[in-house]
């Protein structure tokens, strides 16, 4: 064995270069220890391997929010049209309401008239029934008076006499 320690193995040498080995032993000796396995044939990792440069991600990142933006506009344009229409409804309801509400005053104002027209005329009614009721008894005293003096209603009648 100590005669080995200086003198290197040639295939022990291949062995390290055969990257198929060289990972599996990489697996097997880290296995368990946290470290990611490595699959494949070992390359040379670079920072940027894969990755687009920073300009590119800016300009995407500034494309994607020029987009949202647009996005955002058409749809505060869009809120702004229905509000405006909405608004328009809004006046024309409250137009309408104001009309209802004069109309149901001058209503109300008419059908008070008429209750007090009403009114008035009840209460001429009721004094013709007074006036009504007192000739009807001032003709029954009248009748009664004649046919106590025995007079003879028709000789009143008589025209001429």
């Amino acid at each position: 064995m100590a005669g080995n320690l200086g003198k290197e193995d040639s295939s022990s040498v291949q062995d390290l270069q055969d990257p198929s080995i060289t990972a599996h032993a990489y697996t097997l000796k880290h296995a368990g220890s946290g470290h990611k396995r490595r699959q494949g044939p070992v390359q040379q990792a670079s920072s940027r391997a894969g990755k687009k440069p920073k300009r590119d991600i800016d300009r995407d990142h500034r494309e994607k929010k020029k987009q949202e933006v647009e996005k955002f506009k058409a749809e505060t344009e869009e809120l702004k049209k229905g509000k405006c229409h909405l608004e328009g409804q809004a006046f024309i309801l409250e137009k309408h309401l104001k009309e209802t509400r004069e109309e149901n005053t001058k209503q109300k104002i008419e059908l008070q008239r008429q209750s007090d027209s009403i009114h008035k005329l009840e209460k001429k009614m009721l004094e013709r029934d007074r006036e009504w009721n007192a000739l009807k008894e001032e003709l029954e005293r009248q009748m009664q008076f004649c046919s106590s003096w025995h007079m003879d209603i028709s000789i009143l009648r008589t025209p001429g006499r």
